[in-house]
């Protein structure tokens, strides 16, 4: 890490299920079950600042493991425990690592937690938020998440089934290039018209991010069998690659995250693997470093 440097690392690219599914035996499901190579974890990122301290974006049930891939990618040695966390909504897979930083494992108090003041009121009633130091955070309103970190965090607000809680994405505010992190949101027209955009491109580029790492859930619709998709929407991969076309000068680097495990472009020798990456875009993996 060169002075100066904001590191991102991808700790997890999965849907909130992550791969193996519970109670699932698909193909790639057994197979990860027989192999911890192909165990893909809940989407989760680690950012570790300009001072070195880390921050943990989303805590998801598999935390212990996640921090060891950051900690292994940052060279960091075998122990790490974030100096915050920011959270973009209260569905499950996103929150349900919040108990490690309690009692019964990491024994923390005081931990600076940033999201919505719905969220935060969610881990109150689930008697969750002990360990932490609430920040209640509007969107818009840049923050530095400890000081000296060297970086900001932003709150994006954008629709999504907002049973519990509302839904932000998270803008990464680095020192020389800035990250948009979207893991869920229902569609592509209700979250341009609450940016107040016409296209994605437009959105991205009117942010200055140089990465977005966005919502990839399903490749296509009938994806889940006989399950009604409209009960977990999310804008498909192939509406995404419609709406942007070929990448071109100047836009950012985008990267398909949140992947449920029926999606085919996990495999990478998939044609819809291949056919994303002709278009110059990509699929997010654990263990890459973004520098910021």
């Amino acid at each position: 890490m060169a002075a100066g440097d904001v590191e991102l690392v991808v700790v997890g690219i999965a849907q909130d299920g992550g791969v193996p599914q519970a109670g699932c035996s698909c193909e790639r499901c057994v197979s990860a079950l027989n192999d911890p190579a192909k165990i893909l974890y809940p989407v989760s990122c680690v950012i570790r600042g300009m001072d070195g301290s880390v921050h943990l974006v989303e805590a998801t049930r598999s935390l212990p493991l996640q921090l060891g891939i950051a900690s292994s990618s940052l060279g960091m040695g075998d122990s790490l425990i974030p100096d915050s966390v920011t959270l973009t909504h209260a569905h499950l897979g996103h929150i349900d690592g919040i108990g490690q930083f309690g009692k019964e494992a990491m024994g923390q108090r005081g931990v600076p937690l940033f999201a919505s003041s719905s969220v935060i009121r969610v881990l109150d009633e689930r008697r969750l938020s002990s360990p932490f130091r609430a920040n209640e955070t509007l969107p818009g309103a840049s923050f530095s998440p400890t000081e000296g970190c060297g970086f900001e965090l932003e709150l994006v607000r954008v629709p999504h089934r907002d049973e519990y809680s509302d839904t932000h994405a998270i803008k990464v505010i680095g020192p020389n290039h800035s990250l948009l992190f979207l893991p869920d949101h229902d569609n592509w027209g209700q979250t341009l018209e609450m940016a107040g955009a016409d296209s994605i491109r437009e959105w991205l580029i009117s942010m200055g991010v140089g990465f977005a790492m966005i919502d990839g859930t399903f490749w296509s619709d009938g994806e889940l069998g006989g399950r009604d998709m409209a009960q977990v929407p999310h804008p498909t991969i192939s509406e995404s690659l419609e709406l942007l076309g070929e990448k071109r000068d100047g836009d950012p680097e985008i990267i398909f995250i949140h992947l449920n495990h029926t999606n085919p472009a996990l495999d990478e020798s998939s044609n819809q693997a291949k056919y994303l990456s002709s278009l110059g875009w990509s699929i997010g993996k654990q263990g890459t470093t973004i520098l910021l």
